[in-house]
């Protein structure tokens, strides 16, 4: 069998928060039914869905571009190598930073400084005239992304869209531009553009009744068969061939991302092995004793050589650095979990265990075989003292070096039940009552008893609007709703 023409370079997830109903594991799914040998995850100002995204297609044995759209939905940008991976996430930093929480702002000098290694899908609409191109934005794109910019065209059965196609394949003429045809992906499949409508009447603060055309026209954007995008492209094959010539260039998936650890200061002419190792033994003495025994000494130089075969003599030191300062500071820290297995940690006074008086087995905590690295958890004083440590890491390693980490937020039963209830229209007590009746209950449960707890509550569980919110409800479970902090993870990377 040959593979189809046709890759689809403009998906998004439910990681596009209230923009797309499909979780990515559900648009690879379908993807591999449609025989898709790659497909690409743009997700609006973010690569939050791109891990995910990629377990699956690996799984799958499907290759996953990364990529995301900026200033609105006018601008898709995948990676085709490490460095435009870099630049994709620098540039989307760089205009969160600028703007208010939940807002963005990219500027021309963002993607001039950022443009390496992207490959640029534009859609670039004059704001005055949605059925007009802005031909100075194209110019401007054409410089910055030169033989990386295809003019984008998409196709729902929509009169004014397709008015704007006929202006953008104008401009690509007059422009020398190559045009690229994608189909605008929000859902996996067909089904799901009702669960779409009710997330955008969530995001938008408003009803079924009320959202008019803020809701889109029809179900035309999932996930379609390769042979019927070709057909619906046909007087544009150069389009859809365009879309295998541009996967073909995206080389870059998340398996070639790698980590490198921050450049930890070692003293001159010391390697981090070799400066792990001295301070491995100055704290064995402190902790054993100047004399160390046999016993002491074996297992010590057995955990540093699996330690420096798997390269992690840079996570053990930023760990002591951290426990270090906390020290200094006078604050208490403590490692915890199955680090207290091992005796450098113990050494380095990161665990308060003694692993070789206990007879711990160092296994249990970093082990060749398995290929997991190695996890230390610190427990650290809320308040004041837990801030004074996290700033201490942002200064060691500078604000682009360390970040919080996020925590994605899902909707459970109450939440899903109060969102999807107000935007079908219940009154405020009406959702009050519904979210209290469904709150405790499992939708994986019989639904002839969800039906009873529904009657013994006073709902009509045949009314149609109450029976679309429990089958919405089940469908929203899971899915992310916004990002929230963590109190205590950090992330700390170089380049």
């Amino acid at each position: 069998m040959t593979e189809p023409a046709y890759i689809e370079l403009r998906s998004r997830s439910a990681f596009s928060f209230l923009a797309a109903a499909s979780l990515p594991e559900d648009l690879i799914a379908h993807a591999a039914s449609l025989g898709y040998p790659a497909v690409a995850l743009g997700d609006h100002e973010g690569v939050y869905g791109a891990p995910r995204f990629h377990q699956a297609a690996k799984k799958a044995g499907l290759r996953a571009l990364v990529g995301a759209t900026v200033t609105g939905d006018d601008l898709l940008l995948l990676a085709s190598d490490a460095a435009g991976y870099q630049n994709l996430c620098q540039l989307i930093t760089a205009s969160k930073l600028r703007a208010a929480k939940g807002e963005s702002r990219v500027e021309w000098r963002d993607l001039e400084e950022h443009s390496d290694g992207l490959i640029c899908l534009a859609r670039p609409i004059d704001r005055s005239d949605p059925t007009q191109t802005d031909l100075a934005a194209i110019r401007t794109l054409q410089r910055l992304f030169p033989g990386r910019l295809y003019l984008e065209l998409q196709r729902h059965f929509d009169a004014q869209e397709e008015r704007l196609n006929r202006r953008l394949i104008d401009a690509a003429g007059a422009c020398r531009l190559p045009l690229v045809a994608t189909n605008d992906v929000r859902h996996a499949c067909a089904d799901a553009r009702r669960l779409l409508d009710i997330l955008t009447c969530i995001g938008t603060k408003t009803t079924l009744d009320a959202a008019g055309r803020r809701l889109l026209a029809n179900a035309e954007r999932h996930l379609k068969p390769p042979p019927e995008m070709a057909h619906l492209f046909r007087d544009l094959p150069e389009a859809i061939a365009n879309t295998r010539r541009i996967a073909e260039q995206c080389q870059f998936t998340l398996e070639n991302l790698g980590y490198r650890f921050p450049e930890y200061p070692l003293p001159a002419g010391m390697s981090a092995d070799a400066f792990l190792r001295q301070l491995t033994e100055q704290g064995a003495r402190q902790r054993y004793g100047k004399v160390l025994s046999q016993r002491v000494r074996r297992q010590l130089e057995h955990e540093l050589t699996i330690i420096g075969k798997l390269e992690l003599a840079g996570y053990f030191l930023i760990v002591w650095d951290i426990v270090r300062y906390c020290r200094e500071q006078g604050i208490l820290a403590q490692g915890r979990g199955s680090a207290a297995n091992s005796a450098v940690c113990y050494s380095l006074g990161i665990t308060a265990v003694d692993a070789v008086g206990m007879e711990l087995l160092f296994e249990r905590f970093l082990s060749e075989e398995r290929g997991e690295w190695p996890d230390i958890d610190i427990d650290l004083p809320s308040g004041d003292q837990r801030e004074k440590v996290i700033q201490y890491v942002y200064q060691r390693y500078g604000e682009r070096g360390a970040a919080m980490t996020a925590n994605v937020i899902t909707y459970r039963t109450r939440s899903a039940v109060r969102e999807v209830g107000k935007a079908l229209g219940f009154r405020l007590d009406q959702v009050d009552r519904l979210s209290k009746l469904l709150s405790r209950f499992e939708f994986r449960d019989d639904l002839d008893d969800l039906q009873k707890q529904l009657k013994a509550g006073g709902v009509d569980p045949r009314a149609p609007r109450v029976r679309m919110l429990v089958d919405l409800v089940q469908q929203i479970q899971g899915l992310p709703r916004h990002l929230g902090q963590h109190s205590g993870g950090m992330v700390v990377a170089a380049g």
